[in-house]
This record gives C-alpha cells, sequence and structure tokens, in this order.
C-alpha cells in the first residue's frame, strides 16, 4: 500500500472540482478521512484474520462496492451535518467525491509493488488484482519500518507517483476554476 501519507492526495487533488458550497474544511475532512478508511482492516491481523481473507487486508473495505456504499451512506448524512442545503445535485456531487476518494485508496494500492492484490470485486469476488503497471513502492505497514532506509525509499516512489501528479491535477484544476 501506498503510506497513509499519501492516500489523501486525491481527494486533494479533486477539492478545486468541488462547487463552492461543498469545498468547505469538513467536506475535505471527509474525503480524506475515506481515503485512508480502507486500510483499517489491518486491525483484523491482530484478530488473527488471515491476509487473504475477505475482511483481510485489501479484502471488502478495498472494493467498489464498499466505496460505493461509504459514498453513498455520507452524501445522504453530511448535507444535514455540514448545514449544506441536501438538493439532489449537492448530493450527487458529494457521493462521487466521496465514492471517488475512497475507491482512490484500492486503486494505489493496486499501483503497488507489494502485497497479494485488491479485492476490487469482494463480496461477490475475493480474487486480488494488481494493475500490469505498478511503480509505486509498498509502504511496510510497522511504524518502525516506515522510519526506516525503505520508509524513505517509499516515500520518494509516493512523491514522484501520486504526490507530484496530485499536484498538477490540483493546480490545472484550480486554473480551470480561475478562468473558466
Amino acid at each position: 500500500m501506498p503510506s497513509i501519507v499519501s492516500h489523501p492526495a486525491i481527494p486533494l487533488a479533486l477539492t478545486p472540482l468541488l462547487p463552492d458550497e461543498l469545498r468547505s474544511p469538513s467536506i475535505i475532512f471527509f474525503g480524506v478521512a475515506c481515503s485512508v478508511l480502507p486500510d483499517l482492516d489491518v486491525v483484523g491481523f491482530r484478530f488473527g484474520v488471515p491476509y487473504d481473507h475477505p475482511l483481510g487486508h485489501r479484502g471488502l473495505s478495498h472494493s467498489i462496492i464498499f466505496a460505493f456504499l461509504l459514498g453513498a451512506c455520507l452524501a445522504w448524512l453530511l448535507p444535514v451535518v455540514v448545514q449544506t442545503p441536501p438538493t439532489a445535485h449537492i448530493r450527487l456531487v458529494l457521493f462521487g467525491f466521496l465514492c471517488l476518494s475512497t475507491l482512490s485508496h484500492g486503486f494505489l494500492d493496486a499501483l503497488t509493488s507489494g502485497g497479494l492484490g485488491v479485492a476490487f470485486f469482494a463480496p461477490f469476488d475475493n480474487r486480488r488484482y494488481f494493475f500490469p503497471w505498478r511503480p509505486i513502492r509498498v509502504s511496510p505497514i510497522t511504524l518502525r519500518g516506515f522510519f526506516s532506509k525503505r520508509g524513505v525509499q517509499v516515500l520518494r516512489s509516493e512523491l514522484q507517483w501520486v504526490w507530484i501528479p496530485a499536484a498538477l491535477v490540483t493546480t490545472l484544476a484550480t486554473w480551470l476554476r480561475l478562468t473558466g
């Protein structure tokens, strides 16, 4: 997986595309939270859940259906919480932003050099997938491993393959917003 510090790059890059009424710190926070939430499945290791189990690491919480359901639930609840008029358009844009923020986690993980792959189609199919091109170095799961030579290599890889492209998307989206 990319490290927890790189998953938020995607919702942050998408933020300039949000309409003014949704570009609030609260909505951005929920996008960032959705981008890192799938990795809560690592808690399963402590309870003996095997990596390749449907509820194991990169299983159901990394699936397309999970991203869809989480995005839909939050899009229904959040306008009330952040006091935004809950119009159909607002809910649809919010759903797209939160669903993409969540889904981006599995996509980034499928671009990494390690692990067993991502169960994109769980719970219907637990097969794990990687993309054919996997340029991102897999991040260590432990804090100690993260603060090692390998951790520095991972951060360098994430800077090149996640943060710089995300910054370019953000810059382009902001420029288009200001000129359009």
